[in-house]
Parts: C-alpha cells; sequence; structure tokens
C-alpha cells in the first residue's frame, strides 16, 4: 500500500502519533497501537523537523498550510 500526503501533512501528523502513541484510552485492540506505532516510526525515518531547534515554527506554519489547503 502507498499513501501519498504532503511533508507538511507528514509533520502535522507525526506529533499527532507523538501524542497520542502512549494513551491507551484510544485503542480497542493493541493491534491498533502497533499500527500507528509503525506509522510512527516510519515517519520518524523520513523527517527531519521535530528535531530542529525552531521545530514549534515548523509545526505552526505545517498546520498553517494544512488548513489553508483543505
Amino acid at each position: 500500500m502507498h499513501i501519498e500526503i504532503t511533508r507538511e501533512e507528514a509533520v502535522v501528523l507525526s506529533e499527532l502519533l507523538y501524542r497520542i502513541s502512549e494513551k491507551n484510552q484510544y485503542y480497542e485492540d493493541i493491534s491498533e497501537q502497533y499500527v500507528l506505532w509503525k506509522i510512527e516510526a516510519q515517519l520518524d525515518k523520513l523527517l527531519t523537523e521535530p528535531m530542529m531547534e525552531n521545530y514549534s515554527d515548523i509545526l505552526k506554519a505545517s498546520r498553517d498550510a494544512v488548513r489553508k489547503n483543505y
């Protein structure tokens, strides 16, 4: 399977997954958590933005870009 998203969407998704990845109340079954962890790990390999000093600015700009394009 192949899913295409923009870099900005990937930054926003990465942040969301980071926030919910350890909160068990979101999952009905552990398999759901495993799938999200897999996506999160793939994003971690591709994105350098979360490690950048100005990540909060990058995240804000990414969120703005995603909202603008929808």
